[in-house]
């Protein structure tokens, strides 16, 4: 175990590098943990996942949960302020951004359908209409958002769920040649693609092994877009001794009990800070992994109308879009 980590609550600030999804998300000062606002049914697959090895391990790594208050709200760098209604309890997962230099971040949601059966009829037909008018309806994904970075204006560009409503079956590919940014040159870029399809594969075998469904969970991808730092990051990762590291399915095992809690405010909101397998900590194991760099990383997240359905088969509305996301970042690289 490395070096357990504190969640200092009191410090926490907006998710810098959230790209779709819900408003209300956090990120601990180092950058290393998202406290997510999550229902009971999010938390208690979150939970669940212990017992399904494969899926967790193509899932952010989740290290417990924190008691927020019901109203809560946050204050991004922009000085806008968010409010999330309802919250009552924030998953705490790793940040899979953590540790680039430049992360350029693509979320794809995936299947045609996108409601579970807890859905009101009005729910329905909206996310239906969304779908028929979009690629979920298509090819069961779309891009729900994505931020790259500019090399140019050493700014990032912002895409938001509007964008990718934009794009049909035969026009989506360029929505995925646009996340991989021309300034990284056609080797970085090819290196980026092959290490994307992996994971996507990685996610796709996952899915096949499960009887679940995944109802509006996402692909998240996210690269180096900054030329020196990518180079750096791979020049270490081949200089690495090859290791086995099977210390998150000893995590995995590890039951989580809360502990004591403290009222603190984050952001002008009342907070109550719950400890998780440790006075007031969060095992993080810095030591072993602070000092490797990230070249790409894909994982399957947003699990708030994820369910195990045993017998039923593996999620076939799922897996459709992950099989054609796979396909268009193959024609991709064919391409280059």
């Amino acid at each position: 175990m490395g070096t357990p980590l504190e969640i200092n609550i009191s410090s926490a600030v907006s998710f810098e590098n959230k790209v779709a999804g819900h408003d209300g998300v956090l990120q601990d000062p180092s950058g290393v943990v998202v406290i997510k606002p999550a229902s009971q049914f999010e938390i208690e697959f979150y939970e669940s996942l212990m017992l399904h090895p494969v899926l967790a391990s193509v899932a952010p790594k989740f290290y417990g949960v924190l008691e927020l208050s019901e109203d809560m709200t946050t204050t991004d760098a922009s000085g806008e302020v968010h409010r999330t209604t309802g919250a009552e309890r924030a998953v705490v997962i790793e940040n899979i951004t953590a540790g680039f230099t430049k992360p350029s971040v693509i979320d794809v949601k995936l299947g045609r359908q996108l409601w579970d059966e807890q859905a009101s009829i009005e729910k329905r037909k909206r996310l239906d209409d969304v779908a028929a008018k979009t690629t979920s309806g298509s090819l069961a994904m779309r891009i729900a958002g994505m931020k790259t970075w500019d090399q140019d204006k050493e700014d990032y560009v912002a895409y938001d769920k509007y964008y990718g409503r934009n794009f049909d079956s035969k026009t989506v590919h360029q929505g995925i040649d646009t996340y991989i940014i021309k300034a990284l040159g056609t080797d970085r870029r090819k290196e980026v693609i092959r290490r994307i399809i992996t994971g996507i594969s990685q996610i796709a075998e996952a899915l096949e092994k499960e009887e679940s469904r995944m109802y509006s969970a996402s692909i998240l991808a996210v690269y180096e877009s900054d030329v020196q730092a990518f180079d750096e990051a791979l020049k270490e990762e081949l200089e690495r001794p090859k290791k086995v590291n099977d210390e998150y399915d000893e995590q995995l095992e590890e039951e989580f009990e809360v502990l004591e809690s403290e009222t603190v405010e984050v952001n002008g909101q009342i907070v109550e800070q719950v400890s998780i397998a440790g006075a007031g900590h969060i095992n993080v194991d810095e030591d072993e992994d602070e000092d490797e760099r990230p070249v790409c990383r894909v994982n399957l997240i947003d699990f708030a109308h994820a369910t195990w359905t045993p017998g039923e088969g593996k999620d076939e509305n799922a897996l459709e879009g992950v099989y054609n996301l796979q396909r268009l970042f193959e024609e991709l690289l064919s391409a280059l």
